[in-house]
């Protein structure tokens, strides 16, 4: 699938995924996919912990309930040593189970809102 697929199955379904981390299981209230740059020459390992291309899928999940915020600790890269990788999922009509499986790299939050910032490593969809 291309990015531009992915891109249109994501926005017009924004309201059916789910976030996964740790097995918990909590309701994405907006999720946006997106190309960035990244500020390198060439492909390469940083800190030998994750890849990073020249470009790379990212991804914006707004979440309401903030009690979310409890697990990112464990998935962030820093605290840890390794990335946590976290699952958004949607059972979409006439297309499939989606899955992503994403990296997150920075989180905003106030009173109302999480926003998680992710990296897209893989996206499958699995046929109904």
């Amino acid at each position: 699938m291309n990015e531009k697929e992915l891109q249109k199955i994501v926005g017009e379904n924004s309201s059916n995924f789910e976030i996964i981390i740790e097995n918990k299981s909590f309701a994405v209230n907006d999720i946006k996919i997106f190309q960035t740059d990244n500020p390198i020459t060439k492909p390469t390992t940083r800190g030998g912990v994750y890849f990073a291309d020249m470009k790379e899928l990212k991804i914006q999940a707004t979440i309401f309930d903030t009690t979310i915020s409890k697990n990112l600790s464990k998935a962030m890269l820093g605290p840890n040593k390794d990335f946590l990788d976290i699952i958004l999922k949607a059972e979409i009509k006439n297309i499939g189970t989606v899955l992503l499986k994403t990296n997150l790299t920075n989180s905003m939050q106030n009173a109302s809102k999480v926003v998680l910032y992710l990296t897209l490593k893989d996206a499958t969809i699995k046929s109904q």
